[in-house]
């Protein structure tokens, strides 16, 4: 079972409201990719430029659920603005790794004219997987890390009994939702039968005090002929 070794971060709620525009037209914000680190993620939302003192209720929709799903609400402040960190939608498969939702701000104060404000962003799952599931360790699959700083290296360091047997470079982090693959082997060194563990990260030297930091155990056994 693989794990991830989260580092402490302060939700930027702040700035997101400081980038919102002036409130004249009515606005949602969000980050452009909210990461899916553990169980207690959250993501900032802003509404600017709706009914001041009114009510709002935050919704998302996604391509293959387009049925609005309420995510959050509360009341606007005397400007007419609204800020909170709340829980990330849920993916609509399970299984799932990273899927473009809109993010709906719905101000009904006034039934006959509600005001809406839509905007796009994505969830993603951090973490590695590989394509397809090894069944031997010289097996070329591909690798797909999620969720790193965009425009930075990740790095997978395979280790046997506690050494570092061998760093691979798995390319920069691309795009808001920091993701990269590269085609390898499923082991790209020197087969040892027994446990290993796949560390990803973004440093180039192994630490276990690296942050954030995704383990993949796995094993390798002989095949009796």
């Amino acid at each position: 079972m693989s794990a991830v070794r989260r580092a402490l971060a302060v939700l930027p709620v702040a700035a997101v409201a400081m980038a919102a525009s002036p409130a004249q037209a009515a606005e949602v914000k969000t980050l452009p990719c909210v990461p899916l680190v553990s169980g207690q993620d959250t993501m900032p939302v802003v509404a600017t430029g709706l009914t001041p003192g009114g009510f709002t209720t935050i919704y998302t929709t996604t391509a293959a659920n387009p049925t609005p799903r309420i995510l959050t609400s509360g009341r606007l402040d005397g400007l007419g603005n609204f800020a909170i960190a709340t829980r990330p939608p849920s993916f609509t498969k399970v299984d799932g790794h990273l899927e473009t939702f809109t993010l709906i701000a719905h101000d009904k104060t006034n039934p006959a004219a509600p005001i809406l404000a839509t905007v796009p962003f994505q969830v993603v799952r951090f973490g590695m997987t590989r394509n397809p599931s090894p069944k031997r360790p010289r097996q070329p699959v591909t690798y797909t890390a999620r969720g790193f700083t965009p425009g930075k290296t990740v790095y997978a360091h395979f280790r046997f009994k506690g050494v570092t047997r061998r760093t691979v470079s798995l390319g920069t982090a691309e795009g808001p939702c920091g993701i990269t693959t590269k085609r390898m082997r499923a082991l790209p060194t020197r087969v040892r039968y027994g446990s290993w563990r796949a560390y990803i990260d973004q440093s180039k030297r192994f630490s276990v005090k690296t942050r954030p930091q995704w383990i993949d155990p796995f094993k390798i056994t002989r095949v009796l002929r």
